[in-house]
């Protein structure tokens, strides 16, 4: 495969391109994109494309960022989130998605890639290499894959909750976003010492908002009230939890494993083939939690290139920010 070259992806085509062959990955559909540029208005959705020797359209959904430097710093996906090497048939084969990675990584002064770690391979032509991990459930696309896939202990305490009267369910009306957020609150400010949670109500509306039928907002309820909750985002090939809460000293009641079993036997019934848990940030105690639902730990990297003249600006600036 010769030099490739890359050309901006118009939106509407990219919005095209998801009706036709949704990304494996909610975090690189445009749902993801147009939720963060309307919530942070210096991203902006960039996907970049590249016609390959055989004929072929390979999109590489990305993000650009513009500041007062007017550097082109590109990010696929901001937030955590995910990228991928698309087609209007599916993903690129991870052969020739390698290729197109390395190259993408020249398009900006600097490019940064989390590609979907469910489809491993490997990325040359970096300088900046992140170290990252994952955790995930092969559900196999079935709704007998998903329940295959869930722990015998996380379904025996599912059942505990739903024995003690937790019901969990996808809730959709106008105040769900808001039922969710404030479980995400109490937990943020009750367990977790912070002031408020990293996901804005404004984000998770918009998240939701521009998701449609792609995002769920499951809760959990005893007694009539929320106790636990999360986010599932649907692409092709995965659910991804985004985000999870559960309310202060009512973990007893299991209502977690409730909600994860549910996601779960409703992904495997959409015939979606992994459960995504994403990152751990390193937790000890969520790992662990991760491994006994049957999660595996799936180390990857992020990977990056940053052009000689912005590495030089960065260095700068660091330096000018420690002498003042």
């Amino acid at each position: 495969m010769g030099k490739l070259r890359f050309r901006p992806f118009p939106v509407a085509d990219w919005l095209a391109l998801d009706r036709r062959s949704p990304a494996p990955t909610f975090f690189a559909r445009p749902a993801w994109a147009l939720a963060i540029e309307r919530c942070f208005p210096n991203f902006h959705p960039a996907p970049l494309a590249c016609r390959l020797p055989d004929g072929i359209e390979a999109v590489v959904p990305l993000t650009l960022a513009q500041g007062r430097a007017r550097w082109s710093l590109y990010q696929g996906m901001p937030f955590d989130g995910y990228t991928a090497v698309l087609t209007a048939d599916g993903l690129l084969p991870s052969e020739r998605a390698a290729q197109v990675a390395r190259e993408v990584l020249g398009a900006g002064d600097e490019v940064l890639l989390n590609l979907w770690p469910l489809q491993k391979f490997a990325v040359g032509g970096a300088n900046v290499r992140i170290a990252a991990e994952t955790s995930a459930l092969s559900l196999g696309g079935t709704l007998e894959g998903a329940l295959a896939a869930i722990s015998p202990k996380s379904r025996r305490m599912a059942g505990q909750a739903q024995r003690k009267g937790a019901v969990c369910a996808i809730e959709s009306g106008p105040g769900s976003a808001t039922a969710y957020h404030r479980l995400l609150t109490e937990a943020a400010t009750e367990r977790w010492g912070r002031s408020a949670p990293t996901i804005e109500e404004r984000f998770l509306a918009s998240v939701v908002e521009f998701g449609a039928d792609a995002v769920e907002i499951w809760l959990v309820r005893y007694e009539g009230e929320p106790v636990s909750g999360g986010v599932a985002l649907y692409g092709s090939r995965e659910v991804s939890l985004w985000t999870t809460a559960t309310r202060p000293g009512l973990e007893i009641l299991r209502p977690h494993n409730l909600l994860h079993a549910s996601i779960m036997e409703r992904a495997g019934a959409r015939g979606i083939e992994w459960y995504n848990l994403n990152s751990s940030s390193g937790l000890e105690g969520v790992l662990r939690f991760k491994k006994a639902l049957g999660a595996t730990l799936i180390p990857y990297e992020i990977v990056g290139r940053r052009r000689p003249l912005y590495r030089a600006y960065r260095t700068l600036r660091r330096s000018f920010r420690s002498a003042s």
